[in-house]
């Protein structure tokens, strides 16, 4: 999605210093994969890695997302990660696209239950003119009426996209946690089309403020992006986060036609302010089976095997930087999904691993994690993640060390602790064989 040109200098005194001092940074740093943290005075985080690749990458974090809203702009996060590439206060839509176009640049938004980030892709040697757009597009929002009634078809189509299995886990967050973390990621319909241009302006004045926000990049000397972050035109806000939201056994279900149905079943988990307790729970996901790993290959993690193979099943690890769950889904025949959910539940209430298990749930977690901080696009989504949620950075090497030290005792402590929890569940389909939650507590 294309953001902003803006027409006037972006960059101000701090950031003109870096841009003067970039190709002496430059020369220094190149070829360095260090990852860099800086905390400024008005609480927002900075951080960098460079890569020596032509493209450099970087993100406007807040902490912005869906867990954010209440129940008067319940979707707000949606179109605000729908109107990136609006018109801004300093460009106009057509004006974002041609320019961005113009140097070969992007600019995407995604967002999830906590985060809203903007990232722009731009080779080096047109990194100010990126760097214009981008925070013309994170800080300059303006929600015109007529272009927010025309956002209004691609909010209903992301939402008529949503696949089934998607559709349950979204269910059970808000059965498992009711409001905030419960809040789904996409828009309820019937919200779609109903945010005002002021409800649109509360939110971001309310979320996108310094003290919620932070800058990451890849490719991108460090004092250079200081700068740029210290320009950036932001109220500086409260850094305050709402309560921590409460786990609830409780479930919701969607009734509908069809030979077909989704389940999401999970209790209550960590988050990753205990940092060893969510590895161990990773590490718990891939030994207990997230699915076959070769085309037409068998389940044969702890769980999904005991699930069986007449429907699809994962392990599910959802982890938030202060909560989780941790379950299964499964998906399928109608008649089978019933069947499959009562296996699932026994598995989860008497799940063991043994130290195959776990070492093979290791090697998965270590090759997942490896994989995702190879790519430049995820490592700078992943560098903004950790800035804007913990203030901090771990680098690469210390989270696969960290996995590493996780023993066999403690993936079953995990375990034990899963077993004698309550359950939430979100399903989807024809549910006439789904058992209810009162017979599976």
């Amino acid at each position: 999605m294309a953001s902003a040109v803006s027409k006037t200098p972006m960059l101000r005194a701090a950031a003109a210093r870096g841009f003067a001092a970039q190709a002496q940074a430059a020369a220094a740093c190149r070829g360095s994969a260090d990852v860099q943290c800086t905390n400024l005075p008005n609480k927002m985080t900075v951080a960098s890695a460079e890569s020596g690749a032509a493209v450099a990458r970087v993100s406007i974090v807040y902490r912005a997302g869906s867990r954010n809203e209440t129940a008067d702009n319940l979707g707000a996060s949606h179109v605000l990660r729908a109107a990136a590439g609006l018109s801004t206060k300093t460009a106009t839509t057509f004006g974002i696209t041609r320019n961005l176009q113009q140097v070969g640049s992007s600019l995407t938004a995604t967002s999830d239950r906590e985060t809203i980030t903007y990232t722009v892709a731009v080779t080096k040697d047109e990194l100010e003119t990126g760097l214009k757009f981008l925070e013309a597009a994170a800080t300059g929002q303006v929600f015109k009426p007529w272009e927010l009634a025309d956002l209004t078809t691609r909010v209903k189509a992301d939402i008529a996209q949503v696949p089934t299995e998607v559709e349950a886990v979204e269910s059970l967050h808000k059965a498992a946690f009711h409001s905030g973390l419960g809040n789904s990621v996409f828009c309820p319909g019937y919200n779609a089309g109903k945010h005002s241009s002021e409800t649109m302006q509360h939110y971001v004045a309310a979320n996108c403020t310094a003290a919620r926000a932070a800058v990451a990049g890849v490719g991108v000397d460090h004092q250079l992006l200081v700068g740029f972050a210290q320009s950036l035109n932001l109220q500086s806000g409260s850094s305050s986060e709402s309560k921590v939201d409460n786990f609830n056994s409780s479930e919701i279900r969607h009734e509908r036609g069809g030979n077909r149905a989704a389940v999401a079943v999970a209790t209550h988990a960590p988050g990753w302010n205990s940092l060893n307790e969510c590895l161990a729970g990773y590490v718990l996901q891939y030994a207990a089976g997230t699915g076959p790993v070769t085309k037409r290959g068998a389940n044969n993690g702890a769980l999904t095997k005991l699930i069986g193979e007449s429907v699809a099943s994962s392990a599910l690890y959802s982890s938030y930087s202060d909560n989780g769950l941790f379950g299964f889904v499964v998906a399928g025949n109608a008649k089978e999904v019933g069947k499959a959910v009562e296996a699932g539940v026994k598995g989860l209430r008497s799940l063991n691993v043994s130290d195959a298990d776990v070492a093979r749930g290791k090697a998965g977690v270590y090759s997942w994690i490896a994989e995702y901080l190879e790519s430049h696009g995820t490592l700078a989504f992943d560098l903004g993640e950790q800035a804007a949620l913990l203030g901090k950075i771990y680098k690469k090497a210390e989270i696969l060390a960290a996995i590493e030290s996780v023993s066999t005792s403690d993936v079953q402590a995990a375990a034990r602790k899963l077993a004698s929890g309550k359950l939430a569940v979100g399903a989807v389909g024809n549910l006439s064989s789904v058992p209810y939650l009162c017979s599976l507590n």
